[in-house]
C-alpha cells in the first residue's frame, strides 16, 4: 500500500464510511457473545451488508476498523469511546456509528461521539432493518467525501445534481430540521442538501468547522468578527448558544 500515511490510510481511496457500491463492511463492538452472534446473523441476512469482525473492547476498535476498511460499527453504549473515534477521523476513516443501547441506558450515558443512529435492545430483525434502511438514505443523499490533502472537496447531492463543494468555500451551514443549507463564498443562494446538520457536520474537517449553535455550524476561516455572544460573517449574524460557548471561546483563545 505504497502513499499511505503513517496513520495507514491510502489516499488513492475515498474516505471510508461514504462508499458509494459495493457491500458495507461491518463490525461489532459488543462484549456480550450472545448478542454479538445476533448482529453477526443480522448483518449476514441482509444485502450488501459484510461481517468484518468483531471486537470485545473498544481498545481493540483502531485496528479492526484500518484493517477491515470498515464502513459501518454496531458499538455497545458501554463500550464507547471518544477517543477510538476522535483518532479514527485524525487518520480519515469515518465509519457510521449505530449504537446498541436500551432507553435507560441513552439516558444514563451521555457520549460526545458522532453517533447516528441508536439500535435499542432487546434487539430485533425488524429494528435492525430500520437502521440500515436509514442508513441507505443517507449514503444516497451524500455521495462522496474526500478530505485528502490535495483534494478537499465533497460531491452534495442537491435537488436533481450533484454539486461539488471545496470545504474552503463553505462560510456556514444552517440546520433546517431534515435538512441543511450550505452557505458559499460569491454565491447568493445555499445549496440545500437532504442531510441534517449533525450528518453533514459529520463531514466537515473538525478543525475547520465548529458548531456554535442547535442549528449553525461555522467556518473559522470565514469569521469577521464576534460581539455579543453572535458571530459576524459578511451580513450574516450567527448567535452562539449557550451550550457551545465554552468550546467556541476556547478556540478563540488559542488563536488569540
Amino acid at each position: 500500500m505504497s502513499h499511505s500515511t503513517h496513520s495507514g490510510h491510502d489516499f488513492r481511496s475515498p474516505i471510508k464510511g461514504i462508499p458509494t457500491k459495493g457491500a458495507l463492511n461491518c463490525i461489532v463492538v459488543e462484549d456480550n457473545n450472545k448478542q454479538s452472534a445476533l448482529l453477526k446473523e443480522y448483518i449476514a441476512k441482509t444485502p450488501r451488508l459484510n461481517f468484518a469482525g468483531k471486537c470485545d473492547a473498544a481498545a481493540e476498535v483502531y485496528q479492526q476498523v484500518t484493517q477491515s476498511r470498515a464502513d459501518i460499527i454496531f458499538w455497545d453504549i458501554r463500550l464507547l469511546d471518544n477517543r477510538i473515534m476522535l483518532h479514527l477521523k485524525e487518520s480519515g476513516y469515518y465509519p457510521i456509528v449505530i449504537c446498541i443501547a436500551d432507553k435507560q441506558e441513552q439516558e444514563e450515558k451521555e457520549t460526545d461521539m458522532d453517533v447516528f443512529s441508536y439500535l435499542n435492545r432487546p434487539l430485533s430483525f425488524e429494528r435492525f432493518l430500520t437502521t440500515i434502511t436509514k442508513i441507505q438514505d443517507y449514503l444516497s443523499a451524500t455521495i462522496y467525501i474526500h478530505h485528502a490533502r490535495n483534494n478537499r472537496f465533497v460531491f452534495i447531492k442537491s435537488e436533481y445534481k450533484i454539486i461539488k463543494v471545496l470545504f474552503e468555500d463553505i462560510l456556514f451551514c444552517e440546520g433546517m430540521k431534515d435538512y441543511t443549507q450550505v452557505h458559499l463564498k460569491g454565491k447568493i443562494d445555499p445549496i440545500l442538501t437532504l442531510n441534517n446538520l449533525k450528518s453533514f457536520t459529520y463531514k466537515l474537517p473538525p478543525e475547520e468547522f465548529i458548531r456554535v449553535h442547535r442549528s449553525f455550524v461555522v467556518s473559522l476561516t470565514h469569521i469577521d468578527s464576534i460581539a455579543r455572544n453572535e458571530i459576524y460573517i459578511g451580513k450574516k449574524i450567527i448567535p452562539i448558544g449557550d451550550s457551545f460557548k465554552d468550546d467556541f471561546y476556547q478556540i478563540v483563545e488559542w488563536n488569540s
